[in-house]
């Protein structure tokens, strides 16, 4: 049922994009929440398929903030139907999968990050999707780090120029805070990405970042 739900959505979401009539879109949109609700429970649904669904959540309200706009047929309909898989599959994700296989740093003034961030500890740790400039669908190394409000992490790229991939303007946190976790992620991408490989357990890799201070 996830599988087909991943295809029906991204379906669903090429077909909204290219235009829907309402009766159309109502049809498609009913069978595929009644799918959705079947099987995203989190007591039961603890697949690794868990981050494919996710995956292709993101992508399509990524798709339909770049490729749609609210005068189309349905936008609103569309937006909520997203938003209702978003708010129910993050809640299993950030419990199954990215909580338990990543690593806290604590907003410490040792390790230089203003906020709690999160690194991954195993090579399960999922990447993390966006568009780019083309609109294709690229995954990158990230790491997790919490915004102001607390509610759910947002994600940087661990690279030479650290990038918010949600953007800036979701982003409550102040640029002075933002440029710290960059330099952070800037002064210690090696270790943050032994740790992603292994090669440095949770213990041992903030041992390394706090040496590095």
């Amino acid at each position: 049922m996830a599988k087909r739900f991943i295809y029906k959505l991204k379906e669903l979401t090429s077909r909204f994009i290219r235009g829907m009539d309402v009766d159309e879109f109502c049809a498609a949109s009913k069978a595929l929440k009644e799918l959705f609700d079947s099987f995203a429970i989190i007591e039961h649904f603890d697949s690794i398929l868990i981050v494919d669904c996710f995956n292709q959540i993101k992508i399509s309200i990524l798709k339909r903030e770049r490729f749609t706009c609210g005068i189309m047929p349905c936008a609103e309909g569309f937006k909520e139907l997203l938003a209702h898989f978003y708010e129910v599959m993050k809640e299993i994700y950030y419990y199954e999968i990215f909580g338990f296989f990543s690593t806290l740093v604590p907003p410490r003034h040792e390790y230089g990050v203003p906020v709690k961030c999160y690194c991954g500890c195993t090579l399960f740790w999922p990447l993390e999707p966006f568009l780019d400039k083309n609109g294709k669908v690229v995954y990158k190394k990230v790491i997790r780090f919490y915004n102001n409000d607390n509610i759910r992490p947002l994600c940087m790229t661990i690279s030479k120029k650290p990038v918010i991939l949600e953007g800036r303007d979701k982003c409550a946190l102040t640029d002075e805070q933002i440029e710290r976790i960059k330099s952070f992620v800037r002064k210690n991408k090696d270790i943050i990405r032994r740790h992603y490989k292994q090669e440095l357990d949770s213990g041992d890799f903030l041992q390394a970042i706090k040496r590095r201070k």
